[in-house]
């Protein structure tokens, strides 16, 4: 079954689902770019490039919403 079929046929839904569209993390207390990034299958890079308001990779904040 492709993702698409899975969808139910919307393009548009399958197409956020692959390129990974909406999901987003918490940061909490103690977290580091390095750990969310492994713990969701992605790379600290990715992560930036889609938070280009993250100077800083080892400055992040509880409670800071970043997209994966």
């Amino acid at each position: 079954q492709t993702v698409i079929e899975a969808c139910g046929g919307k393009y548009a839904e399958a197409q956020g689902i692959i390129n990974g569209a909406g999901k987003t993390y918490t940061v909490k207390s103690g977290d580091t770019l390095s750990a969310i990034a492994l713990r969701n299958g992605t790379t600290v890079s990715a992560i930036l490039a889609k938070n280009p308001s993250i100077k800083n990779a080892n400055l992040i904040y509880a409670c800071q919403v970043i997209k994966l």
